[in-house]
Formats: C-alpha cells, structure tokens, sequence
C-alpha cells in the first residue's frame, strides 16, 4: 500500500474516535461515562473544558431495614408474640398477643368455643368461661321437665307428714327415697326407692319399730352414699321421736333408739351429711311460756351420742317447723319460723359454737289446715357458703333471700308470678353447684277479710327452678291442683340436678321426677 493510502486510513480513525454514543459534544463540557461506585448512590463525573477540576452529579436513595410490624416473625416492642403468620386460630393471634379464653378467638385443638365477654356460667346456649361448649356436670343447670305422675302406694290410708318438711331424699346417682305412713291399728313407715328415671325399685320397706299406734309426720334423709334415715313422732307419748337408720346396700334397718322423750315433742327434722352424721332439729314445748328448738346430732348411726341441746328459745307463741340443711363437711344450718312471723336460722361449724341467730325479711305462709298443719319453710345451702331461704315476700308472694358467709342479707327475689292467700308449705334444694329448686303450696286469691286456712279456696302446688346467680330457669311448673286444702309438698335436688317431688292425691303417694337434659356433644 502507498504511503499516501496508509495516511487516508488514519485519518479515518482519528476522524470515527471524535464521536461517542451519546453523539457528537462540539461545545459545553464533556462527559465520563463511566459511574462512580457506592453503595447508596449513582452519578458520573463531568470535566470543565476551561481547564477546571472535575465535579461529580449524584442521585441519592435509602435502602434500608424494612419496618417492624406485627406478622413479620420477630418480637418487636409492644408484642407479646410474632409467629409471622396473620392466623388467629392459633397460639399467636393476628394482633401479636396470645390467644386467651375469652378473647373472642376460638383457638383450634385448644377451645371448644369463645363467645368473648359473652361467655356466660349458665345461659343455656352460651360459651362457657372455660371455653367448652355447653354440658351437663359444667355447673350450669341441664334439668328437663317434671315427668308424669307416677303412683308409689295407693292406700286410703296413706298420709304424708303435713308438719314437716319432707317425705323424698335422692343420693348422689339420682336415686330417690320416699316416706308415707298408713294410718292403721298398728301404724306402718313405708319407704319406696325411686330410679332417677321415675321407676319403682323393689318393694316398700316398713320402718316403723317398734309397731305403735298414731305414728305421724314422718321425714327422711339421704346421705349421697345411700345411706338412709327416717324420723318420726307418736303422738300416744306426748311426741316421742323416733330415728332410725338404714345402711345403704344392707337388707335390714340399723340404729333404732327413742332420740327425744321431753314434757313434749313435735316437727321432727332430719339431715345426713356425707360422713354419715345425723342432725336432728324438733320443737320442744314445755309450756304456756316456753317453747325451744332443739338440736341433736348422731355419729354414724350411734344412739349412744351427745345429748341435744336448745338452740332457739321462745317465750310466747310456738316456733314453725325446724329445716336442717348441711354442708359435705358437716357444718349446717337449722331454719324456723319465729312465733312472731319472721323466718330465723343458726349457722353450725363442724367444730366451735354456733353462729348467732339470723332473722331474715321473710315470714312463714299461712295456714293449709286449721288445728292440723303447721306451716313451714324452705332452706338450702350452697357450696360457695350461702344460706337460702323460702318463704313468703313483703309483697305476698313466695321469694327467696340469700344470705353470704357473713350472714349479710341479699335481696328478696320472688319466685311466685303474683300473690296468693296462703302459702303454707315451701320447700327448698340445691345441687353440687348451687342451682336451686322452689317446691311450694299456695291457696286463694288475695282478698279482705283473709280466710283462716286453704279449705275452702282453690289450692295449687308449683316449681320452679333458679340458676346459682339466682335467675330463673324458666316459668313456674304446675304440678298439681284441687279445691281445698293443698297437701303437703316435699323436694329432693341430687347433685346433678335431677329433680324430684311427692305429695298425696287421695290416698295416692305420687311422685314426679325431672330428669337431666344434656346439651348435644
């Protein structure tokens, strides 16, 4: 190649470098394209064409650490926990705090249910405050209906205790015991046992012993384990009282001893506890101006036991019917009408003296019978140490007031729907948790001038369930009705809540029974 060709080629060269990608730059400084290196920032360097030093342009961005927020796996401040996942079933809920009964969450494999702060001890369809749904043996009250009538004895000759309260006991299971007497040459204590289902078991056992003549008011009394006892008076001994004791599973009757032999006797109340002591509660009169309760307790069917003691003397008038109700470790309460009106009752530890007497703004109801019944009132205990009674309200009407430990009186809840003439018999039970049933009898409307006793007036006897709290569970239950004076009427709660009841019908022993309505698992 000639020289002049190899000088054309350079030039060419020389001529192509002048240009760049950018294009063609004759004036204004010219630009690097080579970026200078960091970590947070981009940019390149421009050169002064008049000679002065290079300045560098940047655009600056932060790429930092992310937020903390809840969800992201990491326990951050104001977290309890970070499970990093928005799951609210689980331990961790959404919200980073853990699950808890009664946060509203139900949390899966652990809660049944959570109804919030609308978990409730014994709305029937609520939560409950451990998160289960429902169920029988939760506390709350699960009894169905009062069952038909169902004829234990019939007799012309039966006739239950109208004196005192009561003629039915139930054991743990639910099953019932049930006393009548036949009035005969040589009277008869028959007690039939009663499944919790309403059927008879087996024949009545007839405990009077021995045979005697004007055999009345008889009571029973039956231990959770099934041990029995039955108490009654004679009236041809100026109102001996009579005890006796059935061991549960044992053919033959046990303890029979004369319990009380005084000037004179009446109302004789019984109670057993679950370690097998008696307690015995009567009226003693001594006289015109004297009348005393009295109270005796017998160790595991010993007759030789304590002598009884006065627990509540009275100078005018004759005190109602002694209630006896006791506690699993034997602590009881006895209850009675004060001549004057009021119903009053005595607290009793199982060791130290006697609490004082409590007058409370209830009084007994009215007279069933004259010359014949003696009216009497409710008393049951419950396990967080309350003491309820029954009987009649300011207002007329059959109500419950409940007293705490320290014998501090609650309100008056009514358990009737409206006022009656007379209310003679009211009857009380509790189940392990504190669930209530009322028994009751009432008679006439209420009118001026007051009729001395219920012969004349329609009578009715009635039940009626409450919740611990003392809401009602339910209406008022008819359980029976005639012109006339009402019968006597006896209660048994088991602790489960079953339910039963027995009065006469004629010479009919009836008893009725409400058995267990169990929320669907």
């Amino acid at each position: 190649m000639s020289s002049r060709a190899i000088g054309a080629l350079v030039l060419t060269w020389a001529v192509a470098a002048c240009f760049s990608d950018g294009g063609l730059h004759t004036s204004g400084p010219a630009t690097d394209p080579t970026p200078t290196t960091s970590t947070s920032t981009t940019g390149s360097t421009t050169t002064d064409p008049t000679g002065g030093e290079p300045t560098t342009t940047a655009a600056t961005s932060t790429t930092g650490e992310p937020e903390p927020s809840c969800g992201d796996g990491q326990l951050d401040p104001g977290e309890q926990c970070d499970d990093g996942n928005d799951d609210d079933g689980d331990a961790c809920r959404s919200d980073c705090q853990p699950a808890t009964c009664g946060d509203g969450v139900v949390q899966r494999g652990v809660e049944e249910c959570d109804d919030g702060p609308n978990n409730h001890p014994s709305e029937p369809a609520a939560c409950r405050p451990d998160c289960h749904e429902p169920a029988c043996g939760d506390g709350a009250l699960y009894v169905g209906p009062l069952g038909d009538p169902v004829i234990v004895a019939s007799d012309p000759n039966a006739e239950q205790g109208d004196d005192v309260p009561r003629a039915i006991g139930v054991d743990a299971s639910g099953t019932f015991s049930v006393a009548w007497r036949i009035n005969a040459l040589v009277d008869r204590l028959d007690v039939q046992t009663v499944a919790a289902d309403g059927t008879l078991v087996g024949a009545p056992l007839d405990l009077s012993d021995p045979p005697v003549q004007l055999l009345r008011d008889p009571v029973i009394a039956v231990a959770p384990g099934g041990d029995l006892a039955v108490a009654w008076e004679v009236n041809a001994n100026n109102g001996d009282i009579f005890v006796r004791g059935v061991v549960a599973g044992v053919a033959e009757p046990g303890l029979n001893a004369i319990i009380a032999k005084n000037p004179n006797q009446q109302s004789p109340a019984i109670a057993l506890d679950d370690a097998g002591r008696l307690t015995l509660a009567y009226v003693g009169v001594a006289g015109l101006n004297l009348s005393q309760v009295y109270v005796r307790r017998i160790a595991n069917f010993d007759p030789v036991s304590p002598a009884e003691f006065a627990i509540g003397e009275h100078a005018t008038g004759v005190p109602t019917p002694p209630t006896i109700a006791t506690w699993p470790d034997g602590a009881f309460v006895v209850a009675w009408g004060d001549p004057a009106g009021a119903i009053v009752y005595r607290r009793f530890p199982v060791d130290g003296p006697p609490g004082p007497t409590i007058t409370s703004g209830l009084v007994t109801g009215g007279i069933a019978l004259a010359d014949s019944a003696n009216p009497w009132s409710g008393l049951a205990v419950t396990p967080d140490l309350r003491v309820v009674l029954g009987g009649v309200g300011i207002d007329g009407r059959v109500s419950l007031q409940t007293f705490d430990l320290a014998d501090v009186p609650q309100a008056i809840v009514p358990v009737a729907d409206a006022p009656r003439m007379h209310a003679p018999f009211v009857d009380l039970g509790s189940d392990a948790w504190g669930n209530l049933a009322v028994a009751w009898a009432e008679c006439g409307d209420v009118v001026d001038p007051v009729a001395a006793d219920c012969s004349a007036q329609a009578s009715d006897l009635r039940l009626r369930w409450f919740r611990a709290d003392l809401t009602p569970h339910g209406a008022v239950t008819d359980v029976h009705g005639m012109l006339g004076a009402p019968p006597a009427i006896g209660l048994a709660v088991a602790p489960s809540g079953i339910t039963g009841v027995t009065y006469l019908v004629g010479g009919d022993v009836v008893v009725r029974v409400a058995g267990l309505q169990c929320p669907a698992p």
